[in-house]
């Protein structure tokens, strides 16, 4: 019984011998070979820039003293940091002011009104009616001066009204009045918002309506060359007109009808 007991442990510590060198050779072996083993690489191709090895394994240390092995003190460069701009107070943009849009200087005679007739060699203005007929009021076509107030030889009630504009002397004549205005007077200024009268039908006419001649000069000016007079105003429109000069719509635009100014 001794003997069998014996034999199975001697047979034991033989199978844990044999195990335990078993064991050392690997190891031995795994320790001998460590340093022949090769890492596998893989390239990658990026353009315009040269192929690197990379490692599949990750090894920190292997990567770290490639790196440090590969860079040389002649490869590596200044790194420039970028300047620091001072900031500074740009000037305040201010809006920009539309520009101011030129006033209208001549304007048209009534609030309402419809040319029936034009100028021509023998009717040198516009007659011009309104359907408010005596209830239309005449303005001037301009700031000026009153220069005359007057009935004519047909028995017409007559403003006229001197314009400057531009250095230019401009005289306005405004006949068939039904009435004058209340303080109208020679001399007077007056702006295109002045009265100067109603629309009428006295002296030599065939309906309520407004006569307007305009021409470039001053008329009761005993200075002035074309017109000092009445009879020189006349002689000088029928020239103008020759000359294509058309009084009123010579200086502003005068539609077929209107209904503002």
């Amino acid at each position: 019984m001794k003997k069998e007991e014996l034999r199975k442990k001697s047979l034991e510590l033989i199978c844990i011998a044999i195990l335990m060198i078993s064991i050392g050779l690997q190891t031995v072996h795994a320790f001998n070979t460590k340093d022949n083993n090769e890492l596998e690489y893989e390239y990658i191709n990026i353009k315009d820039m040269a192929q690197v090895k990379v490692a599949k394994k990750e090894d920190n240390s292997t990567i770290i003293n490639t790196l440090l092995t590969g860079l040389s003190m002649e490869t590596v460069k200044e790194v420039e940091f970028p300047t620091v701009v001072k900031e500074e107070n740009l000037p305040v943009i201010k809006s920009v002011t539309e520009p101011a849009v030129p006033k209208q200087t001549w304007h048209l005679p009534t609030e309402v009104g419809r040319v029936s007739q034009y100028p021509s060699y023998w009717h040198m203005a516009y007659d011009i009616t309104s359907w408010r007929g005596t209830g239309e009021t005449i303005f001037p076509i301009a700031n000026g001066v009153v220069s005359g107030i007057y009935t004519d030889n047909a028995g017409a009630l007559v403003v006229t009204v001197l314009h400057e504009v531009n250095g230019k002397k401009y005289t306005s004549q405004y006949a068939h009045l039904s009435r004058y205005a209340g303080d109208l007077y020679v001399g007077k200024p007056v702006t295109i918002n002045d009265s100067l009268g109603q629309m009428g039908t006295t002296g030599y006419s065939t309906g309520v309506h407004l006569h307007i001649a305009v021409l470039d000069c001053a008329l009761f000016d005993p200075t002035d060359p074309y017109c000092p007079d009445l009879n020189g105003f006349f002689r000088y429109g029928k020239t103008r007109i020759s000359q294509n000069f058309l009084g009123l719509g010579s200086v502003v635009y005068v539609p077929g009808e209107w209904s503002g100014r």
